[in-house]
């Protein structure tokens, strides 16, 4: 970004690679060699859709073998939601992928950019963390656990439920426990988002109509996803039965996707603490646990772009895939023991970083492997 005329900071060609030649810091020895790609056209973040997120994921497969990490650039305001698509479109990563940039402008006498800047080449280069994540300020945060929280201070990004994977004092601190394991498959991209999906905060006294008209837009080639943050561990209305029964109609009558994801910034979904939550369960819905909302509205993108419906759906949004996403129980992780037996090629995150969360690995035999990849074909042949 650099102020215009007008005094307000729009993008501009050309200008970041220039500040890059002539601040002496980004040609320290210490700092790694890098090239600049600048897009033709220049985004500010709010403008940014799924098409570009598809061209962040061209770039990065056409030089995976040229560099050793990738750096972006990018606004602050929908930075969360892009580390998010990237981390689920960018299969079997090997390198990091780390999001940055700043709250001061790089050309302003005291700015966070340069600092910024220079840290994210450094991390994407010597730290060997095969995620996509964002820096700012002093921590290196997982990309689809981070959340925009404060518009107004250099450290605007938190991960509200998952602790920094490295954090910058004297020295960068790694925790090598939390990150995921190196992928032991060859590196793949996946392009094809799902776009009809709406987020909604349900309030006391909401109008069930605004409901019931989105979710009646769904057809079989073209279902209705709504993600549905619920007050507190996902608790909802019991006296006010049309709201029950409009999601019953959407999920069940109009093959409707609902996800329930709590309004709370901490903690998790708890759909079994309340009643309602136990008729939630019932009726179908996805249970989105700790997600962010930028992680449930990517990964259901990611997931119903690569043809995803009905129970396989719902168990892969249930499931740990890039580490978006904290298991409860030994059960949890034998979901994602399905995940990656349907077929589908959707790895589950890696059992390291689980174990750190505090969950037992469950011992599985393979007669119940067998009746769990036989169990996940029938549901995919029902596609």
């Amino acid at each position: 970004m650099r102020p215009a005329e007008d005094g307000m900071l729009r993008p501009a060609p050309g200008y970041l690679e220039h500040m890059l030649q002539t601040v002496p810091e980004f040609h320290h020895p210490d700092v790694p060699q890098f090239d600049v790609l600048e897009w033709t056209t220049l985004w500010d973040s709010s403008d940014f859709s799924p098409a570009c997120w598809v061209t962040l994921a061209q770039q990065i497969e056409s030089h995976y073998y040229d560099y050793d990490g990738f750096v972006i650039l990018h606004g602050t305001d929908t930075m969360a939601y892009t580390a998010s698509a990237l981390s689920f479109m960018l299969e079997h990563l090997g390198k990091a992928v780390i999001l940055t940039g700043a709250m001061i402008p790089l050309a302003a006498p005291v700015t966070d950019a340069k600092r910024n800047l220079i840290v994210s080449l450094m991390c994407a280069v010597n730290l060997d963390v095969p995620e996509v994540c964002i820096f700012f300020n002093n921590v290196l945060l997982r990309g689809n656990r981070s959340k925009k929280l404060d518009p107004g201070t250099i450290n605007p990004f938190d991960s509200p439920n998952f602790p920094p994977l490295a954090e910058m004092g004297v020295r960068i601190s790694v925790r090598r426990e939390l990150l995921l394991q190196a992928p032991r498959r060859k590196f793949t991209t996946h392009k094809t988002l799902y776009g009809n999906i709406a987020v909604m905060v349900l309030v006391p006294g909401f109008d069930d109509l605004a409901l019931e008209t989105f979710l009646a837009t769904s057809t079989p080639a073209r279902p209705a996803v709504l993600v549905l943050l619920l007050y507190g561990a996902g608790n909802a209305p019991s006296a006010k039965a049309g709201f029950l029964d409009v999601l019953r109609k959407g999920v069940a009558e109009k093959g409707a996707v609902v996800v329930i994801l709590s309004q709370c910034l901490h903690g998790t979904v708890d759909m079994q603490q309340y009643a309602t939550g136990n008729v939630l369960r019932a009726l179908g819905v996805v249970d989105g646990r700790d997600m962010t909302v930028e992680a449930a509205v990517t990964k259901l993108a990611y997931l119903l772009g690569r043809g995803l419906r009905g129970a396989p759906l719902k168990l892969a949004m249930e499931s740990n895939l890039r580490g978006e996403l904290t298991l409860k129980t030994s059960q949890d992780y034998t979901k994602n023991e399905h995940a990656l037996a349907s077929g589908l090629g959707i790895v589950p995150a890696s059992e390291a970083a689980t174990e750190c969360l505090g969950v037992q690995m469950p011992q599985i035999s393979n007669a119940d492997k067998i009746a769990d990849i036989t169990t996940a074909q029938q549901m995919l042949s029902k596609l």
